[in-house]
């Protein structure tokens, strides 16, 4: 992204971090494999070296044992092999005069070993200045000592590689050094690469595309991480996708009210145009129709912003809630005996098939009542004379929940259109093709004034074809408000 200012890599930091740790914790490998693991491996060296020492010296000690030096030296040879470990002297010393027994040219060193302190030596001192008598065992034979069989490790000379032990002890070192260099490096290498994934994710996030995902599922810090930033994109996409759909609906419901609207205001406009036009003659009926069709028109347009407000208030809680206890089948039973009338002049037939008990219930009781006006008027506009309407009231939950259903058997509408019926201003499709001058007189905003009424009483408002054709449409409340049973 240009105008992005890019910092440092994490990967150097963490390299020269793991760099430093790799050669402090080398040099700790040094100090304990020379101050635990070599007395370890001094004590190993002598258990092993004893029965050898021993089988030697029996060997030795046997009256068919060799007498000839080179038969000696093989004995010699077999026992250095039987020890397992470099570098080893394995010697033979007679009690009398004669040699130490080496094949490879240590007598003197050797000599100069176990001479005691102070004994002056024969030529010039060994080049090695520590030694470690592993074993030592007595020849005896025949009843006499004969001589003496001892394993010695003799030890480089002090500094660097008398310090660690050997030279092949002193090289390894670099090479773990090394290797665990390069394994970290890698180690890091991988953990940039995530990191770099997260960085990539959270950029595309910032310039607007909510698609993106890690899917990092290794478990650790990093995965958590990642885990966390693919949860936060999908509430992002769904919070926008959300508002975009707010949006949607504002700019509809603003088309929707200019519509509705327009059309009692061309109505009002025209007809009074027509009245103050010299040139057209009127009767006094004429003149009496168009002043009656400014009126109801009028009368169309202040319903509209009065359930405008009322919906506005409704939905953003600013009409509040009196609740009080009530009999919600007795304010139904006086509801529709008010709109009996209406019914019979319209040609359709009203019915209470609720209780005749009490129905108590807290809630508004003004709000339950516009609840069923507004679906009776409903049915009113679209279920044509000769039609049936139905009111049930029912409870459930062991009577903590009460149901309002009112059902018809007027045309209805299609399956596909039922989740839209609570809309503001909508109408179904088959209802827009031919409007009557009494669904003209509805404001479109009925449904949607009974559904926000159920929900802020804590319940829901949902509608479902009938068979063979109609609607009903149900309204669930709790017995308080705000769903409290």
């Amino acid at each position: 992204m240009s105008g992005t200012r890019r910092g440092r890599s994490l990967f150097w930091p963490i390299a020269t971090v793991l760099l430093v740790t790799v050669v402090i914790g080398a040099i700790a490998q040094w100090i304990l494999a020379d101050a635990v693991l070599r007395p370890l491996e001094l004590r190993d060296a002598r258990t092993r070296s004893e029965p050898v020492a021993a089988r030697l010296a029996e060997a030795l000690g046997a009256p068919t044992a060799p007498r000839a030096e080179a038969d000696i030296e093989s004995l010699l040879t077999h026992a250095r092999a039987d020890l397992g470990f470099r570098p080893s002297w394995v010697a033979y010393v007679p009690t009398l005069e004669g040699i130490v027994s080496d094949p490879h040219g240590r007598a003197r060193q050797i000599k100069a070993i176990l001479a005691p302190p102070g004994t002056p030596g024969e030529g010039a001192a060994p080049a090695v200045v520590r030694h470690e008598i592993l074993a030592r065992h007595a020849v005896v034979r025949d009843g006499a000592p004969a001589g003496e069989v001892i394993v010695i490790r003799p030890i480089l000379p002090a500094g660097p590689a008398g310090r660690f032990g050997s030279l092949t002890a002193f090289l390894y070192l670099p090479i773990a050094i090394l290797a665990s260099a390069i394994a970290g490096l890698l180690m890091v290498r991988l953990l940039v690469r995530r990191l770099r994934a997260m960085e990539a994710l959270a950029a595309r996030i910032s310039e607007g595309d909510l698609t993106v995902r890690v899917s990092d599922r290794s478990g650790d810090e990093i995965g958590r991480v990642a885990d966390e930033l693919d949860r936060m994109t999908d509430r992002l996409a769904t919070a926008r996708a959300r508002i975009e759909a707010n949006d949607r609906q504002r700019r509809q419901l603003f088309a929707d009210i200019t519509h509705e609207l327009a059309t009692p205001l061309t109505s009002i406009r025209g007809n009074a145009e027509t009245l103050l036009d010299p040139a057209v003659p009127l009767t006094p009926e004429e003149r009496d129709l168009y002043l009656r069709g400014i009126r109801e028109e009028a009368r169309r347009l202040d319903r509209l912003t009065r359930d405008l407000f009322d919906l506005a208030r409704l939905e953003a809680g600013a009409s509040r809630l009196a609740p009080e206890s009530l009999d919600w089948a007795a304010l139904c039973r006086n509801t529709i005996e008010r709109f009996q009338p209406r019914f019979r002049d319209a040609g359709l037939t009203l019915e209470w098939r609720g209780p005749e008990h009490e129905a108590w219930i807290e809630a508004d009781g003004h709000r339950l009542e516009q609840v069923l006006e507004n679906l009776l008027a409903n049915a009113l506009r679209y279920v044509p004379a000769g039609g049936r309407v139905a009111v049930g009231l029912t409870s459930f939950s062991g009577g903590q929940r009460y149901q309002l259903v009112v059902e018809d058997d007027g045309p209805g509408i299609a399956a596909a259109d039922l989740p839209q019926l609570f809309e503001r201003f909508y109408r179904a499709p088959s209802v827009r093709e031919a409007r009557t001058q009494e669904q003209l007189d509805g404001s479109g905003l009925g449904l949607a004034i009974v559904r926000a009424i159920a929900e802020q009483h804590g319940g829901t408002a949902t509608a479902s074809a009938r068979a063979p054709h109609g609607l009903s449409i149900a309204i669930t409340l709790p017995l308080r408000p705000g769903g409290a049973a």
